[in-house]
């Protein structure tokens, strides 16, 4: 009868304690700070190495985590990866994010960062709808893309080597080579038969030299001519502008007085006395004195 009853002891205290843990383990699990927010990644790269619950950072600082990674529903191609980040992290619409690696290790996560030169606007939230981002490539993926391009642009200048290093090109270069060698010959021939000329090259210059200067000093001459050219220019430019309407002037002056100086040698011959006398007053006119005592006389 004990033994019953200490058994049933027993497997009291055994749901008693198991309760306690499962009362533990809700009481731990609920979340201590607010809800977090849903930001869905997209990407057509690989997230190899990304596992879920992988940090995700902000300029390097914890602010979520991955919840899941799936193929997109609506485009095969495309991986759209869900994290939880924290609604207070400063996220903006110029914030893109990045596949990082931990050291060496391999160990994939999120990294968070601003763009530079975008928008701070902060990112658009709604009850209905989950935010966006663009998930970029990580450094080796980077790094392997960049090298498989190296690779392809080797092979084609690989190509393009064996194709210059044919068997018909060669010809072609052993032949061009021949034509060079040909035509070096012949310049050093050109070259000798040049001597005498490059010899006589002095002379012509010194010859050039005394002509240029010949030409200088008929240049001088032919400006000192232009410059007297120039003077007799203004000159007759003023005789045409001030001496001649002066001359025109006296002409007419001396025209005026030729005229008068012929009225009075006409009245000096028809009436002499008037150099002692004077000019003769002219005859009365009528209604003047002595008019028509003169008529009445002449009756």
């Amino acid at each position: 009868m004990e033994s019953h009853s200490h058994a049933l002891i027993a497997g009291l205290f055994v749901i008693l304690l198991g309760l306690c843990a499962i009362a533990g383990a809700v009481l731990l699990g609920q979340p201590a700070g607010p809800a977090q927010l849903p930001v869905d990644l997209l990407t057509t790269h690989s997230v190899e190495g990304l596992k879920v619950d992988a940090p995700v950072r902000l300029r390097g600082v914890d602010v979520g985590s991955v919840e899941s990674i799936a193929f997109d529903a609506q485009q095969p191609n495309r991986i759209r990866v869900r994290v939880a980040v924290d609604p207070s992290a400063p996220i903006t619409r110029g914030t893109y994010a990045e596949l990082s690696t931990q050291g060496i290790s391999g160990i994939a996560f999120i990294q968070l960062d601003d763009e530079p030169g975008q928008s701070n606007e902060p990112l658009p939230r709604s009850a209905g709808t989950i935010p966006e981002m663009e998930l970029r490539p990580g450094l080796f993926e980077q790094a392997g893309d960049s090298l498989r391009e190296v690779l392809a642009q080797t092979q084609r200048v690989a190509g393009r080597l064996e194709e210059v290093l044919s068997d018909r090109n060669q010809q072609r270069l052993l032949a061009l080579v021949d034509s060079v060698t040909e035509t070096s010959a012949r310049y050093g021939k050109l070259a000798h038969d040049l001597e005498p000329i490059t010899k006589a090259l002095p002379g012509l210059i010194e010859k050039t030299a005394g002509v240029a200067d010949n030409l200088s000093e008929l240049g001088e001459s032919a400006e000192r001519r232009l410059v007297l050219l120039d003077t007799l220019g203004q000159a007759a430019n003023d005789l045409h502008n001030d001496t001649l309407p002066r001359v025109n002037t006296l002409l007419d002056e001396v025209s005026i007085d030729a005229r008068e100086l012929r009225g009075t040698l006409r009245r000096a011959n028809a009436s002499p006395q008037s150099f002692i006398f004077g000019v003769a007053p002219p005859p009365p006119g009528p209604g003047e004195r002595g008019f028509v005592a003169t008529q009445s006389a002449d009756k």
